[in-house]
């Protein structure tokens, strides 16, 4: 429970500087290459914290990885974009859509039914 919370903090912590960043609000507190460091810093630990966490997930394993992976994807890509690489924008996309993706994941399309065997077990 510790490291839900934490990474929770985490999380917070790296969406204001997301804020600072991505919209101009609030850099009369706080410098633009501090919050990047403290962006990427805090999102790394939120993420890694998270994916620490991952297999006591009540979501069903194939989702929670899709959704992770998503993360992973997108955050690498708000860091590309932080520090002006290449590619950028595809990575981000990329990201959001296998985190979108994961939402349409539905325990009955993820869980094999045995619906055939009932069908052959017929006289």
């Amino acid at each position: 429970m510790l490291i839900k919370r934490l990474a929770s903090a985490a999380f917070a912590i790296a969406f204001l500087m997301g804020i600072v960043l991505f919209t101009g609000y609030g850099r009369q507190y706080i410098s633009l290459p501090n919050a990047r460091i403290v962006f990427m810093i805090s999102g790394a630990i939120a993420l890694a914290l998270n994916l620490f966490s991952f297999q006591s997930s009540k979501h069903n394993p194939v989702f929670s990885f899709f959704y992770w992976a998503g993360s992973i994807i997108l955050f690498t890509g708000l860091v590309f974009q932080l520090m002006v690489w290449p590619y950028s924008q595809y990575i981000v996309f990329t990201g959001l859509g296998i985190t979108g993706i994961s939402f349409f994941l539905t325990p009955e399309m993820i869980e094999s039914k045995d619906d055939d065997s009932e069908i052959l077990d017929s006289p």
